[in-house]
């Protein structure tokens, strides 16, 4: 936990005012700096197409790639990100430093392949250019990998290179779409789409390249056990089930709502709502005090007391030390849940008064800002519920997070499937519902869960090591012994 954790706790330290918000920036750049240079990168893009073009048409076209490319290689990707990162936490706590580069050749050449195979299927029979589908094709590829870069380089906490490399890579798509306004590539079809999602691929190459740079210098040494990662499959299948029920139920929402009467069909390729998911996508920026809130209690007070609770369980601490240590774990959880909790409350509903002034100043139509208002509460219940699942998953508590995520992906699509028929006024009340009742019942587990986590700890562990099996673990010998494809 070195890195971001120190740098927190030594700023936190200092009284000086300008220390401690220079602390909530770092955690600002660190916890939402690429979100926020992707959302900010793909917004001025849509401005520029907006201010320079007519063709609104080529403008949906590209928003139709963006969004695609991001919901699915997250969809995809999720599953291996929650078992490479487990993976690495173990490989990293026990010192077997070589598997760490190992493992992200293994899994860089499955999630490619994978990736790969979808968006080629995918595209195949589209009535689109060949150079078209080729771009596309490489830019959800592409996104794909850098979802598990990320997650190499935040297992380190080397959050700052990656929100520089969005940053960076932002800024060459931008000047790359003005240049090509003025200088554009004589693209047979969809020219102005063509043009700018080059531009966008060549900036989000750019971002890869540093972070692989970043990742090659960090990890400099490895072995040949590739797929080693492959066996935490049958050994923890629990963890790739919560990644992907989690990254479903986040976006389950939006996928039906494409089939909505405010979804719109794009060149017969892409099925979207552009109303809806414009409202939601804003939603989830405004839970980002949240997550800088909760990466500061986590890293400068709940960690201390988590290690210290379970430094004395493993070794020679008695049932009062072990208790007392408990205590302090659980009020230091129940303290920074319910400060995040009034502070992100207080932010949703100031900016739920705001909203209307604010949006009738942008011009943006009224039913965004309807369904804005309700999706605003849904993503602080759904913050929370992510919170919680992590809070979990510190704990080891896999059965009880891997509950968690199914309901909020059941929940949510069934309140979705519901409110559908019943008009634009229900729509985002799917959504809020889902996330809110997963919530009440995530609260409830957690508490349940702290208050009995001696005995978990205790009664959890094996009695004998048994020999571990399953098709997963035959799968990485049979892979790991022929090495490297």
């Amino acid at each position: 936990m070195a890195g971001i954790g120190f740098v927190l706790k030594k700023l936190f330290k200092e009284e000086m005012y300008l220390k401690r918000t220079k602390a909530y920036i770092y955690s600002a750049l660190v916890s939402a700096g690429p979100w926020i240079a992707a959302v900010i990168t793909v917004n001025i893009l849509l401005f520029l197409t907006d201010y320079y073009f007519d063709d609104i048409a080529q403008r949906d076209l590209f928003m139709g790639t963006i969004v695609y490319s991001f919901v699915f290689s997250q969809i995809i990707t999720a599953p291996w990100q929650i078992i490479i990162t487990r993976y690495i936490s173990d490989k990293l706590y026990i010192k077997d430093y070589g598997y760490i580069r190992a493992s992200f050749k293994g899994i860089s050449k499955i999630i490619a392949c994978l990736s790969f195979m979808i968006a080629f299927v995918y595209y195949y029979n589209k009535d689109l250019p060949v150079y078209y589908k080729y771009m596309s094709l490489s830019l959800f590829v592409l996104i794909s990998l850098i979802w598990i870069l990320m997650v190499y380089l935040g297992a380190v906490k080397n959050y700052l290179i990656i929100s520089k490399a969005f940053i960076y890579g932002g800024c060459i798509s931008v000047i790359l779409t003005i240049v090509s306004i003025y200088y554009p590539i004589p693209f047979k079809e969809y020219s102005i789409a063509s043009n700018i999602l080059l531009s966008y691929l060549t900036g989000i190459m750019f971002t890869y390249l540093i972070l692989m740079y970043s990742f090659l210098t960090t990890f400099f040494y490895g072995n040949n056990f590739e797929f080693d990662f492959i066996s935490y499959i049958s050994k923890l299948p629990s963890l790739f089930y919560i990644g992907l029920f989690y990254t479903l139920g986040l976006w389950i929402d939006d996928i039906m709502m494409w089939y909505s009467p405010l979804g719109v069909d794009i060149y017969e390729t892409y099925k979207y709502a552009p109303l809806y998911d414009s409202a939601v996508f804003l939603a989830y920026l405004t839970v980002i005090p949240t997550m800088i809130l909760f990466m500061v209690s986590i890293e400068t007070e709940f960690y201390d007391k988590y290690k210290k609770y379970y430094g004395l369980a493993a070794k020679d601490g008695t049932y009062e030390q072990i208790e007392i240590a408990r205590q302090e774990m659980e009020r230091s959880i129940n303290r920074q849940l319910i400060y995040t909790m009034e502070t992100q409350t207080i932010i949703t509903l100031t900016i739920i008064v705001l909203s209307s002034k604010i949006f009738a100043f942008l011009g943006v139509p009224l039913i965004v800002r309807d369904i804005f208002r309700i999706s605003v509460l849904g993503s602080l219940c759904n913050v929370f519920v992510l919170l919680i699942i992590l809070i979990l998953l510190y704990f080891e508590m896999r059965k009880q997070a891997l509950f968690v995520s199914l309901m909020f992906l059941l929940s949510n699509a069934a309140f979705t499937y519901y409110f559908i028929p019943k008009g634009v006024k229900f729509y985002g009340f799917g959504y809020f519902l889902g996330s809110f009742i997963t919530l009440i019942a995530a609260i409830i587990i957690l508490i349940y869960v702290v208050r009995r986590i001696t005995y978990y700890t205790f009664a959890m562990q094996p009695l004998f090591k048994a020999k571990e099996k399953g098709i997963f673990i035959w799968l990485a010998d049979i892979l790991n012994k022929k090495g490297s494809f």
